[in-house]
């Protein structure tokens, strides 16, 4: 039986609702999204004089993602909550929404774009919900991005309905294990089943509660190795007794806490590898480079975090054994003066964390020597990841033990490791360019000469469905808010018309979604209070190129240096929104009276770069700073700075009382908010993506509107006017941005969730069924080889 608008809102409502649908005039491209038709409400409902009375209809529409305008119907999206959205058809003069299914919705959407599609053809569907008829599955939209503990309930409720089957399989588990080729855990020839586990372990408890924490672990070891437990179970007596007892209790009376705890004390990582091609991946003189920013920065403190966690991790399991871990990138014959054509370059302040350089090949088998896009690699990333699977196999001595990728082709490169090797393998998406760019995949072949999004949108399909677990630094990243849909909610459906209808593309219900915030590196980017840890010298040379130096690398002679500094970077893109923030203060006098401006961003120079959309954004701050006159309140910074004069350029605005502002139009998470909070700044940013889930409004900072440059600016002048009045203003949200970003955004914490997720899904990828994702990976290896693969090798490399 269908649905009416009766069911959703007041009769009385219904007729009102009805004709405000069929009265609106449909765009070109006659599809309405969820802002225009809120807007389109608001002003058909204030010219009637019903703005305020119709609250059912506003409920409605809020849920309304999209309005297909056909000539005699209305299609609709209807999100009645987060990651689940209903199809509805309507008719003029009927209260009646016909429900359709996501394939008749596509195909409607489809031609309504493309109307010129011939009248018989059949595009190409993919539809991967068959594939998610097994195992765990979560219920609560609002559990999305906390996978583990779903998985943990799910592994210890089929303990205690299945017990030997499962038992067995966790034995089977401890029995193999091995790392760096020694046997752990378990002797196969001296505990042969889970009845002779259970009893090895009442001797094993014995024998340790025995044992005094002074007794020599060597004679422990060796009463231990006569019953059948060999190295990894501790480092120390009362480790040794932890352990077994969580096993015990796993085997007599299950729970999720102790699974977790108990899978998290195996010592199954040493060996790591973090893919992440694109962009001039180097320590020093790379950063503000285009495709360069605040990933390199993330894979760079991960990696460096993650040794010394797995240090302390391995040697609490009593292993003497160094973790190694292994950046993989692309390596850049033309370095322009960084260290991108080196094969191999050890990471600073690290004991064994290295960067393994691999070039792109061309088809002849001739090394790429020039830098490409993000957007170019996709030709050249299949052929790599051949190559840097040989590279891993000599530089680990084998395999590695856990792949992380990075960004859309990292994760493409990971997953295809992954599926070789045999290895438990994350993803981790830094942004999904599907939700950056409008209407990206109906509008897919004007993008493709540029973006290739046909072969991108694909690939990030592959690597979601095929990772063992997808890490996101925020839940929003996932299903986005009430109001928005997340970067990888809008992977469920899309069509690009002509090309590929995806009816069923994720599923966001599946347990692998996990949120882990990443933190900074606290040795660079700590408080701005803390005097004795900065160097003087640098800080002072620092301090003259932010606000005094000119050259033609810094622009700009402020005729009030002694007002707070306002301050921003990033690259110099459309996204980034460097030059909204510009103009929306170049608008407003009284903030221009209150403070300077300072933006350290690419290059001022044009010429000297070699990405259009960065040349077109450096052209057009030119533009602004002439407009408004800008030249004796903004600073413009057109000079690359290493991590650490970037941790004391934050600093040195701290010491003025200033504050960081994050204007993009869009931002998955953001690090630079987290450098500031960590430096003691008061940060504004972005409302659009992650960072509302970093900042509380107005206790550690300010969110933002990006596209409305009056409240921007507006927020600003009040916060300046608040410090004018009250001098402990300032210091207040100061202490409260230190406060949350040290307790809540660390990499202790990120390393600790990070590596239990690891070992706990190494579990899972040993024990379940193999057939299900057998299927699954049978699926994409054949779309990767037909499809992605396929077009790919088509795009142009020159």
């Amino acid at each position: 039986m269908p649905d009416t608008l009766n069911n959703f809102i007041d009769e009385q409502e219904t007729p009102i609702l009805l004709e405000f649908i069929f009265s609106i005039p449909a765009p070109e491209s006659s599809i309405l999204l969820r802002n225009d038709i809120l807007l389109a409400f608001e002003n058909w409902a204030e010219h009637r004089g019903k703005a305020h009375s119709l609250p059912g209809s506003w409920r409605f529409l809020r849920k309304v993602q999209e309005i297909l305008c056909l000539p005699e119907e209305r299609i609709l999206i209807y999100r009645h909550r987060k990651a689940s959205c209903r199809f509805y058809a309507m008719q003029k003069k009927s209260e009646k929404l016909l429900p359709l299914n996501a394939r008749t919705f596509l195909s409607i959407k489809e031609r309504l774009v493309n109307p010129n599609l011939p009248a018989q053809q059949r595009t190409m569907e993919l539809n991967l919900a068959p594939f998610y008829d097994y195992g765990p599955s979560l219920k609560d939209p609002n559990t999305i991005g906390n996978g583990i503990k779903h998985l943990n309930r799910y592994l210890s409720a089929s303990m205690a309905s299945q017990p030997e089957k499962w038992h067995k399989a966790l034995y089977e588990f401890l029995k193999l294990h091995q790392l760096h080729g020694v046997h752990l855990l378990l002797d196969g020839s001296k505990i042969r089943n889970v009845e002779e586990l259970e009893t090895a372990l009442e001797y094993g408890l014995d024998a340790v509660e025995r044992s005094s924490d002074h007794e020599d672990m060597t004679r422990l070891k060796k009463k231990l190795t006569t019953l059948g437990f060999l190295d990894g179970w501790g480092s120390n007596p009362a480790r040794i007794l932890e352990t077994m007892h969580l096993l015990q209790e796993i085997i007599e009376q299950p729970n999720e806490e102790t699974i977790e705890e108990f899978l998290s004390r195996i010592p199954m990582i040493s060996k790591v590898t973090l893919i992440s091609p694109h962009g001039w991946f180097a320590q020093e003189n790379a950063l503000g480079r285009p495709d360069t920013g605040g990933q390199v920065v993330y894979v760079l403190d991960q990696a460096k975090a993650l040794e010394r966690f797995l240090a302390e991790d391995l040697r609490n399991s009593g292993l003497d054994i160094d973790p190694m871990i292994i950046i993989v990138t692309r390596l850049i014959p033309e370095n322009d003066g960084t260290t991108s054509n080196q094969r191999l370059e050890k990471v600073w302040n690290s004991k064994n964390v290295w960067i393994l350089r691999v070039p792109f090949r061309e088809a002849n088998n001739e090394v790429v020597g020039h830098w490409l896009s993000r957007f170019k690699v996709w030709p050249y990333l299949d052929q790599f990841a051949i190559d840097v699977e040989q590279e891993l196999r000599q530089e680990f001595g084998g395999r590695p033990d856990f792949i992380v990728g990075n960004y859309s082709d990292g994760n493409l490169v990971a997953t295809l490791l992954s599926q070789n090797m045999g290895v438990t393998q994350s993803t981790i998406a830094h942004a999904l360019e599907k939700s950056k760019y409008l209407f990206s995949d109906l509008q897919w072949e004007n993008f493709e000469d540029e973006y290739h999004f046909s072969v991108q949108f694909m690939a990030d399909l592959m690597a979601m469905n095929l990772a063992d677990f997808i890490i996101s630094s925020t839940s929003q990243e996932i299903v986005g808010t009430d109001q928005v849909i997340g970067q990888y909610e809008s992977y469920q459906f899309f069509t690009m018309p002509g090309l590929m209808n995806v009816t069923s593309g994720i599923n966001l219900f599946h347990p692998r979604f996990n949120v882990i915030p990443p933190g900074v590196d606290t040795a660079t980017f700590f408080p701005y209070t803390q005097g004795k840890r900065r160097a003087k010298e640098a800080s002072r040379e620092l301090e003259s190129i932010l606000f005094s130096r000119e050259d033609q690398d810094c622009l700009g002679r402020l005729a009030r240096p002694d007002l707070p500094p306002i301050f921003s970077i990033a690259r110099l893109d459309r996204i980034k929104n460097l030059t909204g923030l510009v103009e929306a203060y170049g608008k407003n006098k009284e903030l221009r009276e209150r403070a300077n401006l300072i933006v350290i961003a690419s290059v001022v120079d044009p010429e000297r770069s070699r990405d259009g959309e960065e040349a077109a954004e450096i052209r057009k701050m030119h533009r602004i700073l002439d407009e408004y006159d800008l030249h004796s309140s903004v600073r413009w910074i057109g000079k690359l700075l290493d991590k650490s004069g970037t941790g004391e350029a934050y600093r040195l605005i701290a010491d003025r009382q200033g504050i960081f502002v994050q204007p993009a139009l869009f931002e998955a998470f953001g690090l630079t908010i987290l450098e500031a909070m960590h430096s003691g700044l008061p940060v504004f940013v972005t409302m659009f993506g992650g960072p509302v889930e970093i900042v509380e409004h107005e206790k550690s900072g300010f969110l933002i509107n990006p596209t409305n440059h009056e409240a921007m600016s507006a927020h600003m002048v009040d916060f300046f006017a608040d410090c004018a009045k009250n001098p402990k203003y300032w210091q207040t949200i100061s202490k409260a941005a230190m406060k949350r970003a040290q307790s809540h955004f660390t990499w202790e914490l990120y390393c600790r969730k990070l590596t239990r997720l690891a070992k706990v899904h190494g579990f899972w990828r040993y024990s379940q069924s193999m057939q299900a994702k057998a299927r699954m990976a049978q699926h994409w290896n054949q779309l990767y080889h037909l499809y992605i693969k396929a077009r790919a090798s088509a795009i142009s490399r020159h």
